[in-house]
Parts: C-alpha cells; structure tokens; sequence
C-alpha cells in the first residue's frame, strides 16, 4: 500500500463509515416498506411500483459514471455531500408526496442523489486501499452501511406502526441531512497520481478492455434479476400475512446476515480469484431467491432470508476488488462508474418487468422469471482470464 498500513486506511475511513452508516440506516427506515407501503398502503398497482423504481434505477444510473469522473478529477468530498443533499431532500417531499406524478419526481431526485453518493464513496474507500487490500477496505466501509441497513430495517416497521409513514420519512430525512458535515473531515485526495492519459469513453472501454466487457455482461444479467425481485420483497411478506414489524425483521434478518458474512468475504476476495466468488454468487442466488418466494410463514421466511442474506455478501467486495485488478490505467473512479452506470442502466425495466409479471401471474413467476435471467450471467464471469497487474491508489 505504498509504505501505508491497513490500520492507517481504516482511521482514514472513519468519518465515511460513519456517514455510510447513518445514511443506509435513515434510507432503510422507510425502504425495507417501501414496496408494501406503494402497494399494499396507498393501492398503487404492482406495475405502478415497477414504474417508481424504473425511474429511480435510471436517475442513479445516470449519476454514476459522472460521479465516477468527477471523483478521479475534483475533491470527492464536494462529490459525497451533493449526493448526501440531493438524497435527503429526495427523502423529506416523499413524506408529502402520494401522487402518481409526485411520487414520480421524488423517486428521480432521490435516484440521482443516492446514485452520486455511493458511487464517489465507492470509489473514496478503494482508494484508501490500493490493489491489495481493496476488498478489505471496500468491505469495511460496506460492512458499516450494512450495519445501519440492518437496524434501519429492524427499527422500519415499529417506527412506522409508532410514528405513521409520514413522521418515518422525516426521521428519515434528519438522519441522513445529519451526515453533511462528516463529508468535509475526510482526507483530500491527490489527485494527480490516480489517471494515467488513457480515454474515458465508455463504448471505447467495452472494445478495448475484453475483460471488463467480459465482467459487465455477467453482471447485466444479475441486476436484471435482482432489480425485478428486490420491490417484491416486501410484497410476498405481505402477502402472507405479516406485519410492517414482522416485514422490518424479515428485512432485518436478511441484512443482518449479509452485514456478518460481508467481512470475510472480503478478506477472501483479498486471497482468491474474486471472479469465482461473483460467479458462485449467481448461482447462490438463483437458489436463494426460490427458496423465499417458497417459503410459506414467518419462520420459514426469516431462514429464507438469512440465506438470502449469505449470497448477497459475497457481491460486492468481490465485485470491486475484481474492477481493482482489471483499472489498467482507466482510473478506478471511471471503471467503477462505468461498471454502475452499465448495470443500472441495463436493471432499468426491470422493476417494470417484475411488475408486469406480477399483474399477470403474481409474485411467484416473478421471482422464477428472474432467477434464470440472473443464471445467464455466469459464463460471462468464468470467461475472465486472469487479472492484469494493477497499481496503488494512495
């Protein structure tokens, strides 16, 4: 890590840990209901969802490949409060939004504002790393926000039988608006070290670069799946009959086993080659994802969703360490906003997909039809050959 230790690149992290924390704990007091609240709540239809989350599946994807650029160019500090901004005035006029149209345009801001925050604190925590302890310092900072999702979902559906969805939004505003001033305690990067002069056109990046082609299509076809099932999570739970309680705790056992199991998936992606983890993450979920659309009560359903849970912590740190080892002078920032711009935009129908299909033939054929989209993506992943040497980003 160019003479820097581990310990030194996590006390670097702290003020972001914290502010990755408190702003998945806010955004999850209201998005572990979020599906169930739309539908089952106000009676928008299942298509209607599919819609709401179209819409912000895109603004988030539009947001990251120019936060992904901004961040290997100016301070990422200006880049991380803007998302914070953006997300949580997003958060506040959802609390007085219940139309269509309304519901439409904060989802857009909220998106946007969200997108440019994970995406900049993304690129901030790899950076702190380098090549060899990306996974690590990557998993740490995730490891946090995982952390505040878990208790943000714990805490959703007993703040809202409690307060009301309305209060819940506005708790959930303050909470997040209070991350501001953590942006400005972090280190300033140098950054005329991190972009070697090579082009950052995208459609450039997928014909020069194989492998991160290779790597992109794979996961296409992941977030396709995911984003069709992820609203309808909390739609199924409803739809057996559980409470907005007993929804937080199906969403807080997911969470809770993704935060505990996030670590040493880290770690591991550290020592192992990160493409076999995302590949056996695909077929795991495929796996997981039948296994709680099949569950039939609440206890079924809770060990569905610790297994679901499991597979979904091998994602992301590997994803990233594996977009480390293939920069080859990009930039990470431009890669990793590459890699999320491509993703997002690729999961934009799908919320509608899955809306669809639950109009026509519920959310069991949601869940199915998805799976097996998710399942194509595994060749692509095996396909990638071995990583390229890379550089430190310190």
């Amino acid at each position: 890590m160019s003479g820097r230790s581990i310990e030194g690149a996590l006390v670097d992290l702290i003020p972001l840990t914290v502010a990755y924390f408190l702003v998945n704990f806010g955004g999850w007091l209201w998005y572990a209901l979020w599906g169930k609240y739309l539908v089952l709540d106000l009676g928008f239809r299942g298509d209607d969802l599919g819609f709401f989350m179209m819409i912000y599946n895109l603004f988030y994807a539009l947001a990251t490949l120019p936060s992904g650029r901004l961040a290997d160019i100016i301070d990422s500090r200006k880049i991380l409060f803007s998302g914070v901004l953006l997300y949580s005035v997003g958060v506040l006029l959802l609390a007085f939004s219940t139309s269509f149209s309304s519901i439409s345009l904060v989802c857009a801001l909220m998106g946007f504002g969200e997108g440019v925050f994970f995406t900049s604190a993304t690129i901030y925590a790899v950076r702190r790393g380098g090549l060899s302890r990306a996974g690590m310092t990557y998993g740490f900072v995730f490891s946090m926000g995982l952390l505040g999702e878990v208790l943000g979902s714990f805490a959703s559906g007993y703040a809202k039988e409690m307060l009301g969805s309305r209060s819940l939004f506005i708790l959930s505003f303050a909470i997040i608006a209070s991350t501001l001033p953590l942006t400005f305690l972090l280190r300033r990067e140098r950054l005329m070290r991190l972009v070697e002069r090579k082009p950052a056109n995208l459609l450039r990046i997928l014909r020069d670069h194989p492998e991160f082609r290779l790597l992109a299509l794979g996961l296409v076809f992941h977030s396709i799946g995911f984003n069709a099932i992820f609203s309808f999570i909390s739609v199924y739970a409803g739809e057996l009959g559980l409470s907005d309680s007993e929804i937080g705790l199906v969403n807080f056992a997911w969470l809770l086993s993704t935060l505990l199991m996030t670590m040493p998936w880290s770690i591991l992606a550290d020592r192992v080659e990160s493409r076999l983890i995302l590949a056996g993450h695909l077929a795991l979920s495929f796996a997981s994802w039948l296994a709680y659309i099949h569950s039939w009560d609440f206890r079924t359903i809770i060990l569905a969703a610790v297994f679901m849970g499991f597979v979904s912590s091998m994602d992301m740190p590997a994803r990233r360490k594996l977009v480390a080892e293939l920069e080859r002078g990009y930039g990470i920032g431009v890669l990793i906003g590459s890699l999320d711009l491509i993703t997002m935009l690729s999961a934009i129908p799908a919320p509608m997909l899955g809306g669809v299909i639950y109009q026509a033939m519920g959310s069991r054929s949601v869940f199915w039809i998805a799976s097996i989209i998710n399942l194509l993506g595994i060749p692509f992943l095996l396909r990638i050959g071995g990583a390229s040497r890379g550089r430190e980003y310190a």
